[in-house]
């Protein structure tokens, strides 16, 4: 048994990361046939427990900050649409027991 409770207590402070890899390969560029360049961005994440109840999280996507033109399309909306810039959140989460 004291085993067994070593272990769980170990797993709450595990740090959990994630990664993501985006690819585009372009839009029509003003209706067409040409196209936009292609492009690739990338995504990453890492979480940590603190204790059973309490966790932390950081979230940053276009990492490497990629400017790039997604749309120059001639519709209703118009004109020219840029990729967003880097975005950076943090989280914190507190689960509350009932």
């Amino acid at each position: 048994m004291a085993l067994r409770n070593a272990a769980s207590d170990c797993s709450l402070f595990l740090v959990r990361a994630n990664g993501n890899v985006h690819y585009g390969s372009g839009f029509t560029d003003s209706g067409g046939p040409e196209h936009l360049p292609g492009h690739t961005t990338a995504d990453i994440a890492l979480g940590k427990s603190i204790g059973e109840n309490v966790s932390v999280s950081v979230t940053a996507l276009n990492v490497a900050n990629q400017r790039f033109l997604l749309d120059n399309s001639l519709t209703f909306a118009g004109g020219s649409h840029f990729f967003k810039p880097r975005e950076i959140f943090a989280q914190i989460k507190y689960r509350f027991q009932y």
